[in-house]
């Protein structure tokens, strides 16, 4: 959970969960915890956690990590205030790695999305959009998403935490581009909403001009997102 009381996502959870922590040291004392990727998702020489002890100088700190552990980037969260004070001022090239959502409000969609548990003959089609769509979910639940007698999709939500859940989407692909992502999402997190009191959240890693859309269609609106904070190529 991040200072702003936003929850991390599971693809974030996920590289910090493999990350190894490499201790930061000073004259001797241990003052900073740099945590590197484990080379499964991003490469080794990424930190992708940054930890300091109280009282330290987090800029500071987060140069000697640079330096000791020979890492080229740092992924943050634009919400981790640690981070992204530190790199303020430092020789990064900064990227965008991925968004972060929050439902607000469904707008009115002008089809009618019902949900229902997967079946057998939804198997295949289903196990493999879940796979694309939420790999880092550790127990994802899938519902398929009916359109009169049509099963044009998916939602698959994971609940992160007692308030927040998190929810991905995904359209089969006979039913792309008639504005069905847009129509599931926002019904799954409206009903999350109104009958189970969820806080509701979605993202993208990337630059996904096509998840942003859907997502702003569906209601969502963006937090922050994700970045790189890059040393140049010398």
């Amino acid at each position: 959970m991040y200072l702003d009381g936003f929850p991390e996502l599971a693809h974030s959870r996920l590289l910090r969960s493999k990350a190894r922590g490499v201790p930061i040291r000073d004259s001797g004392r241990a003052v900073a915890i740099a945590w590197m990727a484990d080379g499964s998702l991003l490469p080794t020489d990424t930190i992708v956690r940054f930890d300091v002890a109280e009282g330290e100088k987090a800029p500071r700190r987060l140069a000697d990590a640079l330096m000791q552990t020979n890492a080229r980037r740092v992924r943050y969260y634009g919400g981790d205030d640690i981070v992204r004070g530190a790199i303020r001022g430092m020789e990064l090239e900064l990227a965008i790695e991925g968004a972060v959502f929050a439902f607000k409000q469904a707008p009115a969609f002008p089809q009618t999305v019902r949900f229902r548990e997967p079946g057998m003959r939804d198997t295949l089609a289903v196990g493999e959009l879940v796979r694309e769509q939420a790999a880092a979910f550790s127990a994802p639940k899938v519902s398929v998403a009916e359109v009169g007698a049509d099963a044009v999709g998916i939602a698959i939500i994971e609940e992160i935490d007692k308030n927040w859940t998190e929810l991905r989407v995904a359209v089969f692909p006979p039913f792309r581009g008639h504005g069905y992502g847009a129509a599931i999402a926002g019904t799954m997190a409206d009903m999350l909403e109104a009958k189970e009191g969820r806080l509701v959240c979605s993202g993208y890693s990337g630059v996904d001009e096509r998840a942003r859309i859907t997502l702003e269609r569906g209601g969502f609106r963006l937090v922050d997102y994700y970045f790189s904070a890059t040393r140049p190529a010398r």
